[in-house]
């Protein structure tokens, strides 16, 4: 292990934003809408708890061999992920990169946090054997663009790996009413997210997104989910217990900025949605669930 104090990093990137209660990222200030303080921390790696759930314990699906050199991680959040893939790959060079320098200081001795923005041009050194992007979805406003640099910066036959939500709840009955508080929520999320110009409801087209940038052997890996413990499977009720809490904790983080920058609400009016939002989903007639996509694909040959 080793101590990761020297990000390279000047003192800016620690000003932080403060809006409505939370604290923002201060490196391209205002460029990621969602919070990045303790409580955000906490959800973050709940998250990802969540996603080695629903994937059979396995933190990637790509089909990757034990001995690749160079592995990327973009959107890196708390370092959760990051740190345990490096202790699997001990032998593999990693670099975890996001817009907050928010990650641990003691991590294993292959793994290198750096502040920086994906949209932002790449400058690597080398090319890499794996690239990670995890919940990416509402954070790029260039899709196109960021899935090109990840292609130009893979080695050949090296792989890429998204995974997130998709950003929208659905039942198979019909039991959530549209005029729900949470069907106009999850409308308005996805109406503010496209006006600020960085679109949150990805997930299902990332194999499209993945194919068309050129990528071959593109798998995607769906997984549904219980956003609350109404199924009588016990699995699935243990699973969509863990959801309710997740996305609970999410509800805040993912629409307070974009609520109130771009919607013109005020936090009374957010605060007062959301109860209605918590109301629906410890309502179990609501038989409401989503779907996780984990999609990897491999950069050709030749």
């Amino acid at each position: 292990m080793q101590d990761t104090d020297n990000f390279s990093l000047t003192e800016s990137v620690f000003d932080y934003e403060y809006e409505n209660g939370r604290r923002y990222h201060a490196y391209h200030a205002g460029e990621y809408p969602l919070p990045n303080d303790e409580k955000e921390q906490d959800r973050l790696d709940m998250q990802h708890h969540l996603y080695t759930l629903l994937y059979d314990g396995d933190i990637y699906r790509a089909p990757i061999s034990k001995d690749i050199k160079y592995a990327l991680d973009i959107g890196c959040g708390t370092g959760i992920w990051a740190i345990e893939f490096a202790d699997k790959f001990p032998n593999t060079e990693v670099i975890a990169t996001d817009l907050s320098a928010i990650q641990p200081g003691f991590v294993p001795e292959n793994l290198q946090f750096e502040v920086d923005d994906a949209e932002d041009e790449w400058q690597f050194s080398h090319t890499f054997d794996y690239i990670h992007l995890g919940t990416l979805a509402g954070s790029i406003a260039d899709w196109p663009r960021l899935l090109q640099q990840a292609y130009d910066n893979l080695a050949p036959g090296g792989w890429i790996e998204l995974i997130d939500f998709e950003a929208w709840a659905s039942t198979d009955d019909d039991s959530l009413p549209p005029d729900s508080a949470y069907a106009q929520f999850q409308t308005l999320l996805a109406d503010a997210a496209r006006k600020f110009g960085k679109e949150l409801n990805l997930a299902a087209r990332f194999r499209e997104m993945v194919e068309e940038a050129g990528f071959v052997n593109v798998v995607d890996e769906r997984r549904k989910a219980p956003l609350s413990p109404w199924p009588a499977d016990p699995r699935l009720k243990t699973l969509g217990e863990y959801m309710r809490i997740v996305m609970a904790d999410s509800l805040e983080p993912y629409c307070l900025a974009l609520f109130t920058r771009v919607l013109d609400w005020n936090n009374t009016m957010i605060q007062a949605q959301l109860a209605g939002v918590r109301q629906d989903l410890r309502n179990m007639d609501f038989h409401i669930h989503t779907t996780a996509h984990c999609v990897y694909g491999q950069k050709p040959f030749s």
